[in-house]
């Protein structure tokens, strides 16, 4: 909103001093009608001047460089642009006031300072307080503060989803205790069923098979008692014949 408010009051400053070399400066003469340099060289004259090199080349450069300050909304382009066409103003009513001897405002007869001087102090001072009023363009380093803080607010919220969607990762830590209890029972279970019954231990003959069996081994327990070799049970079978 103060750019808008500036920006009007300094286009409508430079359109001023547009008008101003126009209408009368000194004694019903025009601003168009002196030349610009003699305000820095020897001193008003009462030569007449053209267009392009009287006063009014200078009010229209620091109009279009007002303009070009509004639309990049510098600030420092605008107050140039018043500060010049102020100072120039001001340096003009000396300069004229050392060549007639005096200054007088617009009196009888329309001598005296005219309406163009005024335009042109008005423009001037018009053009300076809109640039005053402007705050003029966001600075890069406001950007980039602003662009650090989305990004930092970005990367806040990045880093809370990733935690709230690595949450659920926690209880596979946790899982493994339950299952150590759970295959503990079934051990207990294990133990309390009853064990196989024990086999009876067999002899090496008997366990050995009779393709590896040596010598006597490879008789049975029968062949044994029929070759008499197994006295034991030769000895019981004559007690029961």
């Amino acid at each position: 909103m103060r750019n808008v408010l500036g920006s009007l009051i300094a286009l409508i400053g430079a359109a001023a001093t547009l008008v101003s070399p126009w209408k009368p400066w000194y004694n019903n003469r025009h601003g168009s009608d002196y030349k610009f340099y003699e305000v820095f060289g020897s001193g008003i004259t009462v030569s007449r001047s053209g267009v392009m090199d009287s006063v009014f080349l200078v009010f229209l450069v620091t109009a279009i460089v007002a303009v070009v300050g509004v639309v990049l909304r510098s600030r420092a382009l605008v107050l140039g642009a018043g500060v010049v066409a102020f100072g120039f103003a001001i340096l003009w009513m000396i300069r004229q006031g050392q060549a007639a001897g005096e200054l007088t405002i617009t009196g009888a007869n329309n001598r005296g300072l005219g309406t163009g001087l005024a335009y042109a102090f008005g423009g001037g001072l018009l053009m300076i307080i809109g640039a005053l009023i402007m705050t003029g363009r966001p600075r890069q380093t406001v950007v980039a503060e602003r662009s650090g803080t989305a990004r930092t607010a970005d990367q806040t919220a990045y880093g809370a989803a990733a935690t709230t969607t690595a949450a659920p990762a926690a209880p596979a830590t946790t899982s493994a205790p339950p299952a150590i209890t759970t295959t503990a029972p079934a051990n207990k279970n294990r133990a309390a069923q009853p064990s196989a019954p024990i086999q009876q231990e067999q002899t090496p003959a008997e366990t050995t098979p009779a393709s590896q069996r040596t010598g006597t081994e490879r008789l049975s327990k029968e062949e044994r008692q029929m070759l008499g070799l197994d006295e034991e049970a030769s000895a019981e079978q004559k007690k029961q014949d």
